[in-house]
């Protein structure tokens, strides 16, 4: 017997399902003991609106969580998906390989823009993919007969997942704290965002951290025993901090000059995002690992990616015990998930949605730079279809998210910043209304002033 409750069902039947929401599901980054946004249960989504089981409607202004890129109810995804299970639901790629599998590795590679970063990996979650990442960093400098390279370096502020390797390589108190002892080999350089601000004091200058952070970490650490350095593009969870230009191309010179490998975190911003492929496009360099997930799936696929160059891979044909990588999961490559990836690609590509999320993106960042101007908002920031407006305080941020929900747009809530990363395909029209409703409530915030 089905226990879908549909809004037709009334008020008693969305009751139901909130005492088993309650009672039976443990969420994901929510208090203990409630059942989401009071009794949030979203049954139905089209375009960039979902639907909840009390007949509510909203702009999903949050895209989930950052993932459904596509947004929602796309029969095009779903018609592939079906089709492949049909066929073959998948087969493991250990000494075998399925058509989707082979098909999505390709197309990735001609993503990259680079011919030598060309041979990937599947995984399921952005988690997965990064911790591979690390094992792959690791096990390719033992293999090139420098075992000592065993240390990670990333950015004090970055965010890579929720498995213990890597809650590691953060420093965000939420993402570790209490999942101790985490495991060695991690080190961390200051972010690249200013002080001032993520303390959220007046300032009439930012001293942001550059790169330089990152060669102290690294001599600190002695450059012989670091394996890779791992980033993100865009520090996402910490609010939405898009590295400065010159970043990235600095730390790649480090990498050459010191042997490490460069790993660019794209989970969050991958596949179109940021108004490119990858946000590492902006930067005008090439990582020699990349990881992909949310907008690789796009919420309908369970799937991430780990693409390396062609001689990081061809260092695993010297392993003594293999000669090859000796990592996988029993459904990485699901096929199925790999025909879904396949039908979201083709989708960017044929509706041009990653130029869209630059046209789109741009447009919403001019309309929201103007909330500069409110004494409550201490910084407007983002590249392509990834914002955040930061407030003073974390009471006015919660404030401001709340309000929007009540107007009918979510978006998300990072410490003091109210992020936003809806769907590739949001109109400019839809854009206006995200806007408006931000503006309208942040004014309402500042209404104590």
């Amino acid at each position: 017997m089905s226990t879908q409750i549909h809004p037709q069902q009334g008020v008693a039947g969305v009751a139901r399902l909130i005492g088993a929401d309650r009672e039976f599901l443990w969420h994901s980054w929510s208090p203990s003991g409630t059942a989401g946004r009071a009794g949030m249960v979203v049954t139905g989504g089209r375009g960039c609106e979902v639907t909840t089981a009390d007949g509510r409607t909203f702009l999903d202004a949050r895209a989930g969580m950052f993932n459904a890129t596509l947004g929602y109810g796309r029969t095009d995804v779903v018609d592939a998906m079906h089709a492949q299970a049909l066929q073959l639901p998948t087969y493991t790629l250990t000494q075998a390989a399925t058509v989707p599998a082979i098909e999505l590795a390709r197309r990735i590679a001609g993503l990259t823009g680079e011919p030598d970063l060309s041979r990937t990996f599947f995984c399921h979650s952005g988690s997965e993919a990064n911790e591979t990442a690390v094992k792959v960093a690791r096990q390719f400098h033992a293999l090139n007969g420098d075992a000592g390279r065993r240390t990670i370096l990333t950015l004090a502020d970055g965010y890579h997942g929720s498995t213990l390797a890597t809650a590691a390589m953060s420093q965000i108190p939420a993402a570790r704290d209490g999942s101790e002892p985490l495991p060695a080999g991690f080190v961390h350089a200051a972010s690249p965002r200013c002080a001032q601000c993520a303390a959220r004091r007046p300032h009439r200058t930012c001293e942001v951290p550059g790169p330089e952070a990152i060669e102290q970490a690294l001599l600190a650490a002695g450059p012989e025993t670091v394996a890779a350095i791992v980033l993100e593009p865009v520090l996402g969870v910490a609010g939405v901090w898009p590295l400065p230009a010159g970043y990235l191309r600095r730390v790649r010179e480090l990498c050459d000059e010191y042997g490490v490998l460069l790993v660019l975190d794209e989970v969050m911003t991958g596949i179109g995002r940021t108004g490119a492929w990858f946000g590492y496009q902006h930067h005008v360099i090439t990582p020699d690992i990349v990881t992909l997930c949310k907008g690789l799936g796009a919420a309908y696929a369970t799937i991430s990616s780990v693409t390396v160059r062609q001689s990081v891979f061809e260092a695993f044909a010297a392993d003594p015990l293999l000669g090859g990588l000796r990592h996988g999961f029993t459904t990485g490559g699901h096929a199925v998930a790999c025909a879904g990836a396949l039908a979201v690609l083709d989708a960017v590509e044929r509706e041009d949605l990653v130029a869209g999320a630059a046209r789109t993106g741009a447009l919403l960042l001019e309309r929201l730079s103007k909330l500069r101007e409110l004494p409550e908002v201490h910084d407007v920031r983002g590249v392509g279809l990834l914002l955040a407006v930061e407030f003073t305080t974390l009471e006015q941020a919660a404030r401001v998210e709340e309000a929007m929900a009540v107007d009918g747009v979510l978006a998300r809530l990072q410490g003091a910043a109210v992020t936003l990363a809806p769907p590739l395909v949001l109109t400019s029209e839809q854009a206006g209304r995200i806007a408006d409703c931000l503006e309208r409530a942040a004014l309402a915030a500042g209404g104590d002033r």
